[in-house]
């Protein structure tokens, strides 16, 4: 699969120099820079940071390309570098795609995209983001594994890597329809991908896709209101559980999960509220790869509510302030005879100040504070994981 996307990639540089023929291929680019410095605690599983230094890093930095085939037809891509799992990644296509536009009112796409969940569009793009971190949802990390299911007495605490509800990098590889109607009071996408929203698959694993249906309306002009549904498929193929499983039984554990969302608008205030459901179908596959237990429920909770302030007396400042909270649900576990939460609450609060420079250039300044309900009879007590952050995005 890493071989077509470099094809493609060749190909798209090819279109370059025969622009003439096949239209305008245009770039763009994003870069993050940041001065960041968190709690000793501080971890990429736990609040997105390194470590507990004083850190000046790039975690992001993107290349876009859009390259028109015709009016109606479109390759699309963007080249990625970003600080994941503890060390800067080698540059990645996180998106390519083609799509067709038969109309105004209608795409559709396939390749791979950002994934069309919740508020992905407000998340994807720093410029698009008014925080600096993400939402629980897309960086909590829950003992759910790709290989193994539940993972007993292994939380984002000792490193146990795990799934956010969504997986963070933001996209999936399938086929999606999107659309709106005339008056643009309603939009939608409809997607089939390979794996669910908690995580990714660059060849199929199933013989069933994870569907996935996104729907914004607006009402009124000072309101919106969003819902997010996707179920489908997360586990894959691995020698650990392939004794164990068969094609048609690892299938059939589902990722199931559902946001709702709502925003006022009036003046230079924005508010929103949004709250999510989420539950994983899960095997207990122990590391000696022994099936322990054959089906437990995983189910999270998530609650956010963010207002945004533009500064009338401050052209291009704002203010703005997130809290949520997050609440996994007790697990049920008859083979060692334990009931109980898998990792505590968790709260968060962010506060940003934040400038547009220019069209191109934005600046912000963070304080994240947290909180973690001790679990003493897990040895688990609060966590040091606040973070200060200066971020710097400059689009090119």
């Amino acid at each position: 699969m890493k071989t077509i996307y470099h094809i493609i990639g060749g190909i798209l540089l090819w279109m370059v120099t025969v622009t003439g023929a096949v239209g305008q291929i245009n770039f763009g680019g994003l870069a993050d820079f940041e001065l960041r410095k968190g709690g000793a605690d501080s971890d990429l599983t736990v609040n997105q940071t390194p470590n507990d230094k004083w850190l000046v890093y790039v975690p992001s930095a993107r290349i876009f390309i859009n390259a028109p085939i015709s009016d109606e037809w479109m390759v699309s891509g963007a080249m990625q570098s970003d600080y994941y799992l503890g060390e800067q990644s080698e540059i990645f296509f996180s998106s390519l795609n083609i799509s067709w536009n038969p109309s105004t009112y209608l795409k559709i796409t396939g390749g791979r995209f950002a994934t069309p969940y919740g508020r992905y569009n407000e998340l994807l793009l720093s410029t698009q983001n008014p925080f600096v971190h993400k939402p629980l949802t897309h960086v909590w990390n829950m003992p759910v594994d790709r290989k193994r299911g539940y993972v007993f007495s292994g939380t984002s605490y000792s490193g146990v890597p795990g799934m956010s509800l969504v997986y963070r990098r933001l996209y999936s590889q399938g086929l999606m329809l999107s659309g709106m109607t005339k008056n643009e009071y309603l939009q939608y996408q409809l997607a089939a991908t390979l794996a669910s929203v908690s995580s990714y698959a660059e060849v199929g694993q199933q013989n069933r896709p994870a569907l996935t249906a996104r729907l914004v309306a607006r009402p009124v002009i000072w309101n919106k209101i969003g819902l997010s549904v996707s179920n489908g498929p997360y586990l894959i193929q691995d020698p650990i559980n392939d004794p164990l499983l068969s094609d048609e039984e690892r299938a059939g554990y589902h990722q199931t999960i559902a946001t709702a969302w709502t925003e006022f608008s009036y003046h230079y205030y924005q508010l929103t509220f949004q709250y999510t459901w989420n539950r994983w179908e899960s095997p207990w596959i122990d590391p000696n790869g022994n099936l322990v237990e054959r089906h437990i429920n995983n189910d999270v909770t998530h609650f956010l509510t963010k207002i945004k302030v533009r500064f009338p007396f401050w052209v291009g400042g704002y203010g703005a302030v997130r809290y949520e909270r997050y609440h996994p649900g007790e697990i049920r576990l008859d083979a060692v005879g334990i009931t109980g939460q898998p990792t505590p609450d968790k709260q968060r609060m962010e506060l940003v100040l934040g400038y547009k420079v220019n069209r191109n250039i934005q600046l912000k300044a963070s304080y994240l504070l947290s909180r973690n309900d001790a679990m003493p009879d897990r040895n688990i007590g609060e966590l040091e994981d606040d973070v200060f952050s200066i971020q710097l995005s400059a689009g090119f």
